[in-house]
C-alpha cells in the first residue's frame, strides 16, 4: 500500500498542484500607473497567459524578465517594477496558469516550463525589447524558473539575478514537509517530488554573470538553500550577496545597491 501511494503521488504529479496552485489572490481588472503594454497569449485551447511589459518614461537602458514568486501577480508586483522603471529599465512579468488573469490549470511543472520559455521567446521578439540587454530576474519560486530560463536561453541574456530561492524542489520539500503532515517522513520528499527545475544543475550551464541574493533571516526559504545553490555554480562569474530582512524584500531594503547590481550587468 505504501509503495502504491508513493507511485501515485510521484507519477500523478500531485505535488505539482500543491506547489503551483494559488488560492484567494485574484483581482478584477488590471490597472497600472506605469506605462505598459499588455499581452494575452493563447498557448493551448484552454489557456491564455497574461503578461505585461512595464516601461520607463524614456528609452530603456535594459530589459528585465521577471519570474515572480508564488502569489505574486501583476498587481502586487508593481511596487518592485516602479523602482526599476524609475531607473530606466523596462520589466516584463507574466502570471502562471490559473493565477491572476491567466487561465488554464497549473498542475504540471513540465508544462509550466514550456510556458515560461514561450513567454520569454515571445517578448524577445517585441520591437520594444529587441536590441536591449536582457537580464533574467527570479524571486523565491520564480528563482527556479529563472535558472531554467537562463540555462535554456544562455545565448540570449546578459545575466541572471535570483533572490530568496532554493537549489532543488526535493530540498525545499524537506523544509515544508510538516505543512503536509510529513515531518517524520521528510526523507521521502526526493522520492515523492519531481525535480523538473534542478536549479543547482541549471546554474552550471550558465556562462553569463550570476548573482544569488539571500537574506540570512529569511523565514520562508532557508538561507542554507540559497547558499547551496550558489556553491553549485562552477563559474567564476557567480557572486553571492548576503543580506538581512524578510523574504524577497531586498529591493526595498537595499534599493540603491540592489538596482546598481542590475546596472552593473549591462555596463
Amino acid at each position: 500500500m505504501l509503495l502504491g501511494s508513493i507511485f501515485y503521488i510521484r507519477f500523478s504529479r500531485y505535488t505539482d498542484t500543491l506547489i503551483y496552485h494559488v488560492n484567494g489572490l485574484e483581482y478584477e481588472s488590471f490597472e497600472s500607473n506605469i506605462p505598459h503594454k499588455e499581452y494575452y497569449l493563447e498557448v493551448d485551447t484552454n489557456t491564455v497567459l497574461h503578461g505585461v511589459l512595464f516601461k520607463p518614461k524614456n528609452k530603456p537602458i535594459g530589459t528585465i524578465i521577471h519570474h515572480a514568486g508564488k502569489g505574486m501577480h501583476l498587481m502586487s508586483s508593481q511596487p518592485y517594477y516602479k523602482l526599476l522603471t524609475d531607473r530606466g529599465f523596462q520589466v516584463f512579468g507574466y502570471e502562471r496558469r490559473d493565477f491572476g488573469k491567466s487561465t488554464g490549470i497549473a498542475d504540471n511543472s513540465l508544462v509550466l516550463k514550456e510556458d515560461a520559455l514561450f513567454m520569454f521567446d515571445t517578448i524577445l521578439n517585441d520591437t520594444a525589447v529587441q536590441g536591449t540587454a536582457i537580464i533574467i530576474w527570479g524571486q523565491s519560486l520564480g528563482g527556479a524558473f529563472a535558472m531554467m530560463n537562463a540555462a535554456e536561453r544562455n545565448d540570449k541574456i546578459t545575466g541572471v539575478i535570483v533572490e530568496g530561492t532554493f537549489n532543488s524542489f526535493p530540498d525545499i520539500g524537506k523544509e515544508y514537509a510538516r505543512a503536509i503532515n510529513m515531518e517524520n517522513f521528510k526523507w521521502m520528499m526526493p522520492i515523492l517530488m519531481n525535480n523538473d527545475f534542478p536549479a543547482e544543475k541549471e546554474i552550471q550551464k550558465i556562462n553569463k554573470p550570476i548573482l544569488v541574493i539571500h537574506s540570512n533571516t529569511d523565514e520562508q526559504v532557508p538561507f542554507k538553500l540559497g547558499k547551496k545553490l550558489y556553491k553549485a555554480s562552477d563559474t567564476l562569474q557567480s557572486t553571492f550577496w548576503e543580506i538581512q530582512g524578510k523574504h524577497i524584500v531586498g529591493l526595498f531594503d537595499y534599493e540603491e545597491e540592489y538596482i546598481q547590481k542590475f546596472v552593473d550587468f549591462i555596463e
